[in-house]
């Protein structure tokens, strides 16, 4: 597709333009300039992107041919070049693909779509059976792609054709599909609504800046990108940074740094290495902010100093040392083992963007002996290829092994040796496969536990100071001599190279050739990297003399308290054998019992899995520097000493101040310091940075200067109901007749609910409310599992409690279950009440744990024993407890249902631990909402909630598995259409009172509906001072009219002064919580609840406004997953009666998406912004 032309001095624009504009705002105001003639466009020829082009030509022929010999009329649609006038050429071309659509044709190939400015050529246009203005039938757009997967380039494409395509035929797709590459001819379908919205939101953003008149130099800055690695425009941008000594260009400094720093008069590389020490910038930085712009500016100095000097430069760093003034081991050069005769090097290849998830495609290992040159070490590539050279997962988990069991093999023979890397992403991708495949998992934990892979980039980072740009290995080569044997830019390139390699059509002798520099691109950073280990080895030795006293070496974890014993495994083992004993290992060649049995087997696993990823999060956090706590998102860096706040009984308080960060920590968290002591108990934490830690008299004043968390509750109960589940399955089947489990056996099968219906058919009858057919279904369970999926408002814990009141009616035993002692608090009290309601007596039991009171005050507290008494003499009619308990043996069929609330939270290996509790189970929540923490990789599947499972691919409950409350009671209409075109498949509707909800404001606060406050701001990751003001601004004048306009009507119509209570404000982050906190004080009604997603979910007001804080998707401090997550946007957005406003960074909307799942992400966000406007 050609990039952007005139035509007939008209601007004609393609979907490449938009692929450039996301990537670089930059690239696309030098295409401007280049288009008006400006400036010449510079060339890059690239002989293999030629080769790739013609071979698609012929995946293209390919696919056609087939669809001819199926029967279907094809017909070909060209470019007349005897026309010389090229618009016109457009012009007839789209007639002519108009006319062949009107006649019905099957297919049609390169159909040409123009309309004015923008052209497209499809590769096929299919008749699918749906009207449209043509007649009884329409058209989808399908492409033909060399890869083996759909990038994010060519959904943006397809949906720009299918955009196109909808202008004419009056309808807009339903769905668009790739032929991909590869010998499966697989096909991959998409719903074009899940694009269209980011794909409108480009197309409007480019228009725009497209009508600025062009400019060279643009105005922008050539800041770099990822996409430099493969711009025409990049020679001449790293030449412009050059000239400018570009901020950019020091190594480690970030985006905010450089507007910070811009803010104060420091714009160049320079200038930041004079500024003097301590910094004394004006306005002045924070602490944190200090800290971190010292080491920028010693690294700018050191960097401005080395082209001075026309040779690299390095400074030692002083190594830590603890409150005793002793060298602490693990930091810095001390980090480095002794070198070991055995010693491995090795570096991973991996595409993150391929497969949806990502492959590791090589892994290098160079295994040297004392004395070999460089080409004479021993190099292991171990490639992720099946047996016909595909790269494939399968293959993937066959390299992983076989890396393992080399390192293994190895330690044999030398049990001092270690494995040694550069970045942290060989070890994390070495947990995430053993969590992936269930697989090698005791090899790999063992290795980490000992220390054996080693991070040369943590050692260099931590005890060297470069005079280089960048601190990737290719780029500090230079400190110690080594030469590469292969050229290839950096490891990006190597992505690049392996991509198009992905994108071949059949065995061609320069495939081979790429890969062979692949490889040889991966040995050299084995060499490297063994190469950069000596030379530090020697700094070590010139530290240790210019200090005068040895530097300590690092000594391996400690095991994790409560590992099990060998026997324990062997059991485990020995089951997850027999569930899988003819299960075929690809999952589309298993049945669903097959996939069922597996799945088990996967689950007995489970809390293994996440109770070492604990564990190991737990040492990475003590491993840590006071700053990089700060900037991490689970412990809290940076504490300082405030004094004693008060007494009691024989413990002090003590308060501690500590700078704005992200954090997990609550009143009540099991804490340790830095040195892994006990500083005391958390009683008060805020978002404003103050904790207060409670400590007895005696052990003194604690003096934390970190809080890390140490919360790793012992899993035995779950993990042996899992077991006991797992082997009554392989001794029965797990398609059984038999009671047994059979509630979860019918959960892990998918199969819909017993209740005396046909299989298969819809649960609800015709004309049946949902709630109605919950209450009369589960009175119908025969040891079986019913869903009931609750969307915001829709009065899931009302049913619930009226399903548990009618059970009781009839006698049963019913338990209550969920994630925290607090949700099923909740659902006890609406028990309670509708017990009450109905003059039903209800006896209600709760276990509370730990914590020993119950969390709804009317319930009996019962510990252990009691739950298993009462129940035995049916002495009560409800009880509450967590999976802890209802895991239990003593309790197995104790409960004739068992109700698991926000079993959207709940992982589905817990559903099943607790199952064997009861006959029957109900599952009530929303995996729409917020979704189960984890903190372990686990293989495909068994990662789910226990609805999440039930759900698979769809966003709703299918019919025949389960319900959907389908009405809202909270979300004004104009609320409700926007939650359930994003999250619902259009299936939630507003109950009719909604509509009375309005808000008579101010500003941007008043009406119903969704609103956007567009903010700029750059360089913010986790808070934004400009968003708390321009929200803090938004609401003192709803304030201030509330006094005399202002009002808020209900579901009945009846109007209310506006107040603080009737605002949530929402944002991902603690620090920006803390951030609004403070705006908001100055506020004249400041008492608005201000709080992140996971603490507002289940409440509601009037009007919610959500701060998303950070400037762009770069910035995201935990990944656009995290940031732009369908769940936090749902629950976000949905805790608004009447009105939902978003407040962000524009940037947001102009995110460079690499897959299809990040632009789904995209679009919600999107969708969101162009409903707001209108």
């Amino acid at each position: 597709m050609p990039d952007m032309q005139t035509i007939n001095g008209q601007p004609v624009y393609s979907a490449t333009d938009l692929v450039g504009f996301l990537a670089c705002e930059h690239l696309t105001n030098l295409e401007h300039a280049a288009l008006t003639g400006l400036v010449a466009r510079p060339m890059r020829p690239d002989p293999e992107l030629d080769r790739i082009a013609l071979r698609g030509i012929q995946h293209e022929e390919r696919f056609r041919r087939d669809l001819e010999a199926a029967g279907h009329e094809v017909q070909a649609i060209h470019l007349d070049a005897s026309i010389a006038d090229q618009r016109v050429q457009l012009i007839e071309a789209a007639a002519e693909t108009t006319e062949a659509m009107r006649r019905g044709v099957d297919v049609i190939t390169q159909a040409t779509l123009f309309d004015g400015s923008w052209r497209g050529h499809a590769d096929f246009l299919r008749r699918v059976e749906t009207r449209s203005n043509l007649g009884a039938w329409s058209y989808e757009v399908w492409d033909t792609k060399l890869a083996r997967h759909t990038k994010g380039s060519a959904i943006l494409q397809l949906s720009l054709y299918s955009a196109l395509l909808g202008e004419v035929q009056g309808l807009m797709p339903e769905r668009m599909h790739v032929a991909l590459g590869g010998s499966a001819h697989a096909v991959e379908s998409h719903r074009v609504a899940d694009y269209a919205a980011y794909v409108r939101m480009v197309r409007a953003d480019f228009l725009d800046t497209m009508s600025l008149d062009a400019a060279y130099p643009p105005s922008t800055q050539p800041d770099p990108v990822e996409h430099c690695d493969v711009c025409r425009w990049s020679d001449r941008c790293d030449a412009q940074r050059r000239a400018q000594d570009d901020l950019s260009l020091v190594a480690g400094i970030s985006a905010r740094q450089r507007r910070l720093l811009r803010e104060r008069g420091v714009d160049s590389r320079e200038a930041l290495g004079r500024l003097p020490v301590p910094l004394s910038l004006d306005p002045p930085l924070k602490g944190s902010q200090r800290e971190s712009m010292t080491r920028v500016r010693e690294q700018a100095r050191l960097q401005v100093e080395g082209e001075r000097a026309v040779r690299p430069l390095y400074e030692l760093l002083p190594p830590a040392r603890d409150r005793d003034n002793a060298l602490t081991a693990d930091r810095g050069l001390t980090s480095l083992p002794a070198p070991s005769r055995g010693d491995l090097f090795f570096d991973m290849e991996g595409d993150p963007f391929a497969f949806e998830d990502g492959i590791d495609y090589l892994f290098g290992v160079l295994e040297p002996t004392a004395g070999d040159s460089n080409e004479a070490a021993r190099f292991h590539a171990i490639w992720a290829l099946d047996a016909v050279g595909e790269a494939t997962l399968a293959a993937e988990r066959t390299a992983f092994e076989a890396f393992i069991d080399l390192v293994m093999a190895r330690l044999e023979a030398d049990p001092q040796l270690h494995v040694y890397h550069y970045a942290p992403y060989e070890p994390t991708a070495m947990r995430r496969l053993m969590g992936r495949y269930a697989t090698r998992e005791a090899e790999v934990d063992g290795l980490l536990r000992a220390g054996v892979f080693v991070d040369l980039f943590r050692a260099v980072r931590q005890g060297v100071r470069a005079s280089f740009e960048s601190y990737s290995i290719k780029k500090i080569e230079r400190l110690y001599g080594f030469t590469r044997a292969a050229e290839m830019r950096d490891a990006n390139s190597s992505i690049v190279e392996f991509e198009r390699w992905l994108e071949r059509v059949d065995d061609n002798p320069d495939d081979q050739r790429v890969l062979d520099t692949i490889e040889a691109y991966n040995r050299d950073d084995c060499v490297s990297t063994w190469r950069l280990r000596d030379w530090l080895e020697e700094r070590r030795a010139e530290l240790e003399a210019h200090l005068g006293e040895p530097l300590p070496r690092p000594t391996p974890q400690p095991a994790e308290p409560g590992e099990a014993l060998p026997a324990v495994l062997a059991e485990v083992q020995a089951v997850v054998d027999q569930l899988v004993v003819d299960v075929p290992e690809d999952e589309a060649e298993r049945d669903p019992d097959q996939h069922a049995r597996w799945l088990l087997a996967q689950l007995l696993n489970w809390h293994r899995r996440e109770d070492k990823s604990a564990w190991r999060r737990y040492f990475e956090l003590l491993a840590m520097t006071d700053e990089e706590r700060i900037e991490d998102r689970d412990a809290i860096g940076g504490l300082t000493y405030e004094g004693t706040v008060g007494t009691v009984r024989r413990s002090a308080i003590y308060r501690f101040r500590f700078p704005p960060q992200e954090h997990h920590l609550k009143p009540g968290t099991q804490v340790v310091d830095e040195t892994g002591q006990s500083p005391g108990t958390i009683v008060a934490i805020d978002d404003a940075g103050t904790v207060d830690l409670r400590r007895g008299l005696q052990a003194g004043v604690p003096a934390p200067s970190s809080l890390i968390p140490k919360e790793i509750i012992p899993t035995d109960a779950l993990k042996g109901s899992l077991l006991a589940a797992g082997a009554a399955v392989v001794a029965q089947g797990i398609a059984s007749s038999g009671p047994e489990w059979r509630a979860a056996r019918d959960l892990l099968r998918r199969t819909p609910p017993r209740v005396g219906q046909v299989a298969g058919d819809a649960l609800i009858a015709p004309g049946e409310h949902a709630r109605d057919a919950a209450r009369r279904l589960v009175a119908a369970l025969d040891h079986s599992t019913l869903a009931v999926q609750g969307p915001p408002g829709s009065g899931k814990t009302t049913v619930g409690a009226q399903m548990v009141v009618d059970l009781v009616g009839r006698g049963k035993r019913v338990g209550v279950t969920a994630n925290s002692h607090e949700v099923i608090g909740n659902l006890l009290s609406a028990i309670a009440a509708e017990g009450a309601r109905r003059g039903v007596s209800v006896r209600i039991a709760q276990n509370a744990g730990s914590r020993g009171t119950p969390t709804f005050d009317a319930a009996t507290p019962l510990d252990n024993d009691g739950v298993y008494n009462e129940l035995t003499a049916h002495t009560v009619d409800v009880v509450g407890g967590t999976a802890w308990l209802w895991s239990r043996e003593e309790l197995r069929g104790s409960l004739d249902v068992l109700f698991i609330d926000e079993a959207g939270q709940l992982s589905l290996a817990n559903t099943v631990a607790v199952s064997g509790a009861a006959a029957n189970l109900v599952l009530l929540g929303d995996p729409q909402q917020l979704d189960q923490p984890l903190q372990g990789s686990h293989p495909p599947g068994a990662e789910r909630s226990a609805l999440g499972h039930l759900l698979g691919a769809h966003q709703t409950m299918p019919p025949h598995l389960g319900l959907f409350l389908d009405s809202t009671w909270r979300l004004h209409p104009d609320v409700c259409a926007y939650t359930s075109e994003a999250f619902y498949e259009g299936r939630l509707h507003p109950e009719p009172s909604t509509q009375q909800q309005a808000l008579t404001g101010a500003g941007v606060l008043t009406g119903t509906g969704l609103r956007y406050m567009a903010v700029d701001h750059e360089g913010n990751a986790s808070d934004s001072d400009e968003e708390a003001s321009a929200l803090a601004a938004a609401l003192e004048a709803l304030f201030r009219a509330s006094s005399t306009a202002a009002a808020w009507r209900d579901t009945t119509g009846t109007p209310h002064a506006v107040s603080a209570d009737d605002v949530l404000v929402i944002t991902p982050y603690n620090a920006q919580v803390g951030l609004i906190e403070a705006r908001l004080a100055t506020v004249a009604n400041s008492r608005v609840r201000v709080s992140t997603v996971d603490k507002f979910q289940g409440q509601e007001a009037p009007i919610a406004i959500y701060s998303m804080a950070t400037s762009s998707a770069d910035e995201a401090p935990r990944g656009m997953e995290f940031l732009y997550s369908l769940h936090r946007l749902n629950v976000a957005s949905s805790r608004a009666q009447c009105l939902t406003v978003l407040v962000a960074s524009p940037r947001l909307l102009r995110v460079r998406c690499r897959t299809p799942r990040q632009m789904r992400l995209a679009n919600a966000l999107a969708r969101f912004v162009e409903l707001a406007r209108g």
